[in-house]
């Protein structure tokens, strides 16, 4: 009997051709696009009503209450008229989307991957832009950047942001006397996820007195992750960073440059980088 179902599987998958699996996968993302667009409307709580409604219809049939039956069948088509009108400003939005989506990046890597490097690229000017301009106010700045260590703790001490990383963002958060000054940017994928997050401070003797909470909070998170934290002193406007448990004090912003470069973005996209630079 075992055996007769495992041959009876290979031949399902004999007969499966190459548009099946495209078939598959449109239904798929079709359904994820669905739940992704309910999830982020109000949508979610319609759908629980609707489903109510349905246990009511299956209740009365089952109970044989007609007369409940013949009223929850008539509200539940009325339903989906009523989720065309309501939502017609989310269902409008999302067929826009679907109109802006750029065919020619989804169809060539390359491309994706060139926006991608040209992405990151700004981002680490902006990053570098905005350590200068600290560096020179002499306004203390710090800045978490997550690598494969997922650093959800330190992400939710802070204030949730979600936005672009500009450097004009980046000076704003740290202007003194702002509510978000004093506490740590945590960024992920170049996205300014957090601001005014909290970090564990190193507990290590050998560190030097005259380096602040910062540099110390800097350092006790490259301790327990592979976390790169960049560091803009109040006192002396010097630019530094920590990772793997070591502070590297006072360089220079094309060395931050540098560093950035190394630790996020591939050989060939340095050398991308190099080449337009």
């Amino acid at each position: 009997m075992i055996a007769d179902f495992f041959d009876h599987v290979l031949n399902v998958f004999r007969t499966v051709q190459a548009k099946d699996f495209i078939d598959i996968l449109v239904v798929a993302y079709l359904i994820y696009s669905v739940l992704n667009f309910i999830m982020q409307t109000r949508a979610g709580h319609l759908l629980r009503g609707l489903g109510i409604l349905l246990l009511l219809i299956i209740l009365s049939q089952w109970m044989e209450l007609s007369a409940v039956g013949y009223l929850m069948t008539n509200v539940l088509q009325l339903s989906f008229i009523t989720i065309i009108i309501v939502f017609q400003p989310e269902l409008r939005s999302m067929l826009e989307k679907l109109g802006r989506i750029d065919l020619s990046k989804v169809l060539s890597f390359s491309k994706a991957a060139n926006s991608e490097t040209d992405r990151i690229n700004g981002a680490i000017k902006s990053v570098c832009d905005c350590c200068s301009d600290l560096s020179n106010r002499k306004i203390g700045g710090l800045m978490v950047f997550e690598k494969t260590t997922k650093l959800g703790e330190v992400e939710v001490t802070g204030t949730y942001l979600n936005s672009d990383l500009t450097a004009q963002i980046l000076v704003t958060i740290f202007f003194p006397n702002t509510p978000l000054h004093d506490g740590a940017v945590f960024i992920r994928d170049f996205r300014i996820i957090s601001a005014g997050c909290l970090l564990p401070l190193s507990q290590r003797l050998e560190i030097s007195k005259a380096l602040g909470t910062r540099h110390r909070a800097a350092v006790g998170l490259s301790e327990i992750s592979d976390a790169l934290v960049v560091v803009v002193s109040e006192e002396t406007g010097k630019v530094s960073y920590a990772q793997n448990g070591e502070i590297h004090i006072g360089i220079s912003i094309d060395e931050l440059r540098k560093v950035l470069t190394d630790n996020f973005l591939s050989d060939k996209s340095k050398k991308v980088a190099e080449v337009e630079k």
